[in-house]
């Protein structure tokens, strides 16, 4: 029965990593506002950024950045020109979790009157931030914009660090199904 269970959790594990591998997003996307959630490196920030400079939403929120980061430090972490951080980039440093980052994200989209979202964040965060953020926002329409971050759902097998990362995240996806 141990057996049994420990080889249904290994191919349901399997099966995650290699759908977040190959994890697309709509290359047509828009939206009215863009949302990425922070974590390891500047990339989501930086993908984010990307997005609303090419005008696929109005404003940009960056959740959950730690309180003692300057705008100044994410400006020169994910770049971007100095207008659009200028005009359409809002940061948020409330959120210290996925959960902190769906109200903090509903918040601010509400406040707006937004009806439809970009979430940007790593390939492998992204089945349970959807999940998270439409508990917390059922009316609102999210459209991924999965990104490859430092955990790279590809390299779990030559990896030892995308295979912990991918592996506790599949945890957190897991429980947050069961919720």
């Amino acid at each position: 029965m141990v057996l049994a269970a420990l080889c249904v959790a290994a191919v349901d594990f399997i099966l995650f990593a290699n759908r977040v591998a190959s994890a697309t997003h709509d290359e047509g996307a828009r939206a009215d506002g863009i949302v990425a959630l922070t974590g390891g490196s500047g990339i989501r920030i930086a993908a984010g950024v990307e997005l609303v400079a090419e005008g696929r939403g109005q404003r940009l929120l960056i959740s959950g950045v730690n309180p003692d980061v300057t705008r100044q430090e994410l400006i020169n972490l994910a770049g971007g020109s100095e207008e659009v951080w200028a005009c359409c980039v809002d940061i948020g440093y409330m959120a210290e979790s996925t959960k902190g980052n769906a109200e903090e994200t509903a918040a601010w989209a509400y406040e707006r009157d937004y009806e439809r979202l970009i979430i940007v964040t790593s390939d492998y965060h992204m089945p349970r931030s959807l999940i998270v953020l439409q508990k917390t926002m059922p009316d609102m329409e999210l459209i991924p914009w999965p990104v490859r971050t430092v955990n790279d759902p590809s390299s779990i097998w030559t990896d030892p660090n995308s295979f912990r990362g991918v592996l506790t995240e599949w945890l957190k996806w897991r429980v947050t199904t069961l919720e």
